[in-house]
């Protein structure tokens, strides 16, 4: 085994196999709906997410999911036992800006400061972008890098990650208070259907879209600008016949390029909302 472990967390939504592989841990972001909490686990979708959210409503109490993360104790157990054995770890965990997890990591890691080497990174992305990282650092890892050399790979890789989600509200972005930069334009984007990137971490509305077909069409666009491409992950909520038309078009135009299907982490759509459909580049360098 190598001698630095890989924590991420449940964002980043990366396969089993690949879990297994490098023997990545993943630790869970805890989803709040009204006073109870939920831990984002295997069986735990973005669709349970919207129903119990629903639920909520239904009974008088109007309040959107929180993204939370498990508390000091639970992610310091997660170091220590990955301690016993690896000499060290790097965490990387989704954008600072839309969760918890990365300063409750650090608090976690100061707090046994000493004991184990531990460095906590901040992805500034989100879903297949952090699934990206970890893998990325996790391959790193295996190859023999030290813990200064998995950071300075990630650190590298970070601003060659793009992201960019369809989502036919922001309302669910607007209620988190993740709208960052774009708080001024807010009024004139809430009820219409708005392309959302990622900035620094940000999620950040850019621009109007009209239809579902038109979506698919200006998710390739972004997607071909990039000349570099080395891997595409699509990411989509109640948008099947959309996917299947991007997976088309990106298999006549980029047809050398890995595109894969993840998981719409309830992390992200408790931001985003239902009916999403988003791609994430991960644009080679050297």
């Amino acid at each position: 085994m190598s001698k630095v472990r890989i924590v991420t967390d449940s964002d980043a939504g990366i396969p089993a196999h690949i879990l297994e592989k490098y023997s990545i841990e993943v630790i869970p972001h805890v989803l709040r709906v009204g006073r109870e909490r939920y831990e984002d686990a295997d069986d735990f979708s973005a669709d349970r997410l919207f129903q119990l959210t629903r639920e909520n409503e239904a009974g008088g109490r109007r309040s959107l999911p929180r993204v939370e993360a498990p508390d000091l104790n639970s992610i310091m157990d997660v170091y220590q036992r990955l301690g016993q054995d690896a000499e060290e770890i790097v965490a990387i965990h989704m954008s600072s800006t839309l969760s918890p997890m990365w300063s409750q990591s650090r608090k976690a890691a100061d707090m046994i400061m000493g004991r184990y080497r531990i460095r906590v990174m901040d992805s500034q992305t989100t879903a297949m972008g952090l699934g990206m990282l970890a893998e990325l650092a996790a391959e790193a890892a295996e190859q023999g890098a030290d813990l200064y050399e998995v950071a300075r790979i990630v650190n590298g890789a970070i601003p060659h990650i793009y992201v960019t989600f369809f989502a036919e509200t922001l309302y669910y972005l607007e209620r988190s208070a993740r709208l960052g930069a774009a708080q001024s334009v807010l009024g004139t984007m809430l009820g219409i259907k708005a392309m959302v990137t990622m900035e620094e971490g940000q999620l950040i509305p850019l621009e109007k879209v009209q239809t579902r077909e038109d979506v698919a069409e200006k998710l390739y666009d972004y997607t071909a600008e990039f000349a570099q491409n080395e891997r595409i992950g699509l990411v989509q909520h109640r948008y099947e016949q959309t996917q299947d038309q991007l997976l088309g078009r990106l298999g006549e135009g980029l047809p050398n390029i890995p595109t894969n299907v993840w998981r719409y982490p309830p992390s992200l759509a408790a931001h985003l909302g239902p009916n999403v459909m988003g791609v994430i580049v991960y644009e080679g360098f050297g």
